[in-house]
């Protein structure tokens, strides 16, 4: 059998001092392989049953000639010095296979061969049977030279320990107890041919293990060794009733009897590991070794030492967690420090800019009654003026009437109608009706369930439209960003649609079915109230040229500060890519269910929203908790802090933490699962 392009033959007969038959091993079968004769003397040497792995083998000019003979040397024929011999005073043995016929054998040589060990295993696995003919030394092993391993257990082999009768061809073992016997194991793993009559050929060098005790009994002997010693350790824990009126001598038999000796000893060993997994013995023991007096000392010994050692351990481990945790809460006191410093300067300028904006509403009022009276007081005087003309006209008409002649027919008199200028007052400002804080929670709701968004990222949505761009993504999009444009500014909404022809600002403001320049202007008219304007399909157009542009003029105030935009990217049609410094300014969301048909209805408009100190400082408590990076708290806290107090705090600042995540992956340029709707649109 060739084994990994390796060769192995087996001797099969030796002819003479210098001549050989030798056969392929071949299929996991000593005999099945072609009969060749060689020279080699290593191979001679060693003699009949033998295994070698040869390599280099090459023809020799040895050919043995098949005569009618009545007694055939081999059955494919005869050796060419079995020739020179015929007719010396022997004749050579048959071969076992005996097969008679004309013809040659072919002679081998090889460049090098190398004896190969050979063990035996039973190929039934019949292990019980094999030790048992083992001790009795009538184990039989096919093979006409000896083994150098017998496997007694799976995975155990005798290496040693083991006698062979060549005479007979059995093997016995070297001592009579199968309770103790040393046996190893393969510490590599060797390539082995296994043959049909149990031998095993190792065709690569084992390594054995050290020998290890190993017991080789039967399972029902070892059973009954581990119940008998279990009763005599039960015996052992207590005397007989009739103990006390002993006589000494007699007492004396009872203890040594119930002692044991070194052969039992030995047998105790061999089946110590079955005994532990034995539950009574955990109920002996304790007894057993309760009466010790020393082992009682070393017990009690070992519990201090093990108290004392947990004691440092866990002191140890406290101390170190507490350094780590004091280590923590001083960075954090750090972080929570500056940040309450930076947000005591943003209200700091916050007042400062209400201030000024009170200032210049105060001026405008003024300005505006101003404007009032003089308009009131001219309408007055041009009044005046038309009743004194009037006046004038009728003593014209009467002195006319008076001085006409008496012959001349009446004249009817002309009704002057004279149409009074009503005073030119400026119509009052239209008043906008504002949303309560039950209406604004409906439409929360309802807008939920009209975009497929949760409510807390409706009420993100609402929170940050001021200051960046929520954008809604699939398919239903656009309509979602309608209705929540319209639920915040009814129809002084402004609608714009995206497309490739609008490339600029003054583009979109002159769109006039969007209403985005009319928005604008009644922002302005009313600051204290959202205005809001959707932005439909911002990838279907370059939005890269106007939407940095109407941010930045909105940051500045150069477009009203309660202007809200509210965005949609589709994930179908031509779509035009966003750049990274476009892709900061967006608040990317999208739905986790299906969209609802209906929306919700504009109930009056919603104040914008000032920022609460006490709802900041209960939001950067909630951030530290949440171990949320510094860099990120100011931005989450002052979003959080324009939720809703009824948002559970905990699902908004999951809602604003994706920000934080879309931001740092915008910045550092990594791959985000929203770069289908805005970068890698073709996949």
């Amino acid at each position: 059998m060739s084994v990994s392009g390796k060769t192995v033959y087996r001797v099969k007969q030796v002819l003479a001092h210098d001549v050989a038959i030798i056969v392929e091993v071949k299929n996991g079968e000593a005999q099945s392989g072609k009969l060749k004769e060689t020279r080699d003397s290593r191979i001679v040497l060693r003699g009949v049953g033998s295994f070698w792995l040869v390599t280099g083998e090459k023809e020799q000019k040895l050919i043995v000639q098949k005569d009618d003979v009545s007694v055939p040397a081999f059955a494919g024929g005869i050796s060419t010095m079995a020739s020179r011999i015929r007719g010396s005073v022997f004749e050579l043995p048959k071969l076992g296979n005996d097969i008679s016929g004309p013809g040659k054998l072919d002679a081998v040589a090889f460049a090098t061969v190398t004896k190969l060990d050979v063990g035996y295993s039973p190929h039934d696995g019949s292990f019980g049977e094999m030790v048992s003919a083992l001790s009795e030394g009538s184990l039989q092993v096919p093979l006409g030279s000896s083994v150098s391993a017998i496997e007694v257990q799976s995975g155990r082999w005798l290496t040693s320990g083991f006698e062979a009768h060549h005479a007979s061809g059995r093997y016995k073992l070297g001592q009579q107890s199968l309770r103790s016997v040393a046996t190893s194991a393969l510490r590599n793993s060797p390539e082995t041919m296994k043959l049909g009559n149990g031998l095993v050929v190792f065709v690569s060098p084992p390594k054995w293990s050290e020998p290890m005790d190993t017991d080789l009994r039967s399972e029902e002997e070892i059973r009954e060794a581990v119940e008998r010693w279990l009763s005599r350790s039960k015996e052992a824990l207590s005397l007989p009733g009739g103990a006390g009126s002993m006589q000494p001598a007699e007492l004396l038999r009872l203890l040594a009897a119930r002692a044991i000796s070194d052969e039992e000893k030995g047998d105790l060993a061999s089946i110590a590991a079955r005994l532990s997994e034995r539950s009574e013995l955990a109920d002996i023991l304790p007894e057993i070794l309760g009466r010790d007096p020393a082992y009682l000392n070393r017990l009690a010994g070992f519990e201090q030492t093990e108290k004392a050692r947990l004691r440092s351990e866990l002191e140890e481990r406290i101390r170190k967690e507490t350094e780590v945790e004091s280590a923590k809460l001083a960075a954090l006191r750090i972080e929570v420090s500056d940040a309450e410093s930076k947000l005591a300067t943003f209200s700091h300028r916050e007042a400062l800019l209400r201030a000024e904006t009170e200032k210049h509403e105060e001026t405008l009022r003024s300005l505006l009654a101003s404007a009032a009276e003089e308009i009131r007081s001219e309408s007055s005087r041009e009044t005046a003026a038309i009743r004194d003309e009037v006046t004038r006209l009728r003593d014209d008409i009467r002195h006319i009437t008076t001085a006409a002649p008496a012959s001349a027919e009446p004249v009817a008199p002309v009704s002057v109608v004279v149409e009074q200028t009503k005073e030119a007052v400026p119509a009052a400002p239209r008043l906008l009706p504002l949303a309560s804080e039950e209406e604004r929670k409906e439409i929360l709701y309802e807008l939920a369930v009209a975009t497929g968004l949760t409510l807390a990222d409706v009420a993100a949505v609402v929170a940050t439209c001021t200051d960046v761009v929520p954008v809604l993504l699939g398919p239903d999009s656009a309509a979602g960003a309608v209705d929540i444009a319209t639920a915040l500014a009814g129809d002084d909404a402004a609608i714009v649609f995206c497309d490739p022809t609008k490339i600029s600002l003054a583009d979109l403001l002159n769109d006039e079915h969007s209403g985005l320049r009319t928005t604008i202007e009644k922002a302005r008219e009313r600051p204290a109230v959202l205005f809001a304007a959707a932005l439909c399909s911002i990838t279907s157009g370059p939005c890269e040229y106007w939407l940095p542009q109407m941010i930045e003029m909105r940051r500045v105030g150069r477009l009203p500060r309660n202007l809200a935009f509210v965005a949609s990217a589709g994930a179908d049609g031509l779509r035009v890519p966003i750049p990274d410094s476009t892709l900061r300014h967006l608040f990317p969301l999208k739905p986790s269910k299906t969209p609802r048909s209906g929306s919700a209805k504009f109930q009056g408009f919603w104040p914008v929203t000032n920022l609460d100190q006490e709802r900041v400082r209960q939001a950067v408590a909630i951030l530290v908790d949440r171990e949320v990076k510094s860099s990120a708290m100011q931005t989450v806290a002052r979003a959080l802090a324009r939720t809703p107090s009824w948002i559970k705090g905990t699902e908004a600042i999951d809602v604003f933490l994706k920000q934080v995540d879309w931001l740092a992956a915008t910045a550092a340029g990594s791959e985000h699962e929203y770069d289908e709707y805005f970068i890698n649109m073709e996949g």
